[in-house]
């Protein structure tokens, strides 16, 4: 068989048989192929036939959420940095805000340095206020020893104070009539002149014995009765708060019979100061 042994020649120079195999198909006509091509089946890939316009319709549907990621993104950047400008300036007035918080906490501790000082010091500043409103008070009593006052005496337009004043005294000690002029220094009406209303006048001696003299005089005297005027001593305003503290006391005391008086400023129930019972 002269295929058989083709084969086998073929086989042993190394060469395929079906290399040197004749192909016994039909030899096709152009219009054959060109039919065969025509001929594809409907399972075979084949290029796209997709119209112009619908890819490019496609692509601009796809380039829409990127303009609109891109413009998102650019305002994410622009709020990111917006933050950072707020954040930067944020961290200017807190360091700002500090700096102000440790000045203030400096200033507190010199405050409270100076309040424990204080405090230390208040006790002797009390004691030493009321010693010197003591002293101030005591000067003042002291220079209104000086002086009497008279009550109820009528107050006429355009008087002579002075020259009424000397004609009562000079009727309860006839024997200074004469030297009236030097044993009294001056006399004056007290407070702001009022319709219907009788001012209290002053008078201040030039010595305290005729003060004390006066102040003597005065009492049950028959001049003073007539006039419908007595005479008082002239206390200072906190003298006259003290003896007005003391007058219920004192008047309950008389009213039980007990023994009450004034030594000066200060009242006595029974030889004792009421403030101190």
């Amino acid at each position: 068989m002269p295929n058989g042994k083709a084969e086998s020649k073929s086989a042993a120079n190394g060469t395929p048989a079906h290399a040197n195999m004749d192909h016994d198909y039909t030899p096709m006509d152009a219009t054959t192929s060109s039919r065969t091509k025509r001929k594809v089946s409907p399972g075979t890939p084949t290029e796209s036939t997709a119209p112009p316009s619908k890819v490019k319709s496609s692509q601009d549907s796809f380039d829409v959420p990127n303009a609109s990621l891109v413009e998102a993104i650019e305002k994410l950047t622009f709020k990111i940095d917006s933050f950072g400008d707020q954040l930067r300036e944020n961290s200017v007035m807190v360091a700002s805000i500090t700096k102000l918080v440790e000045l203030n906490a400096t200033e507190i501790k010199e405050c409270k340095d100076k309040i424990q000082a204080v405090e230390k010091e208040v006790p002797r500043i009390v004691k030493e206020n009321k010693e010197l409103k003591e002293r101030v008070n005591e000067l003042e009593r002291y220079r209104r020893r000086w002086n009497l006052k008279i009550h109820g005496l009528k107050e006429k337009d355009d008087e002579n104070i002075r020259v009424v004043v000397m004609r009562i005294l000079s009727k309860l000690a006839p024997q200074w009539e004469t030297s009236m002029e030097s044993i009294v220094d001056s006399v004056h009406r007290i407070g702001r002149k009022e319709e219907g209303r009788d001012r209290q006048t002053i008078i201040q001696f030039t010595m305290r014995f005729h003060r004390d003299s006066f102040w003597k005089l005065s009492k049950n005297s028959r001049i003073c009765k007539d006039l419908g005027i007595h005479f008082k001593q002239d206390f200072s305003k906190a003298d006259r708060e003290a003896r007005a503290a003391a007058w219920p006391k004192m008047e309950q005391a008389r009213a039980a019979g007990q023994n009450v008086f004034y030594k000066g400023h200060v009242g006595y129930i029974n030889g004792l100061d009421p403030q101190n019972r």
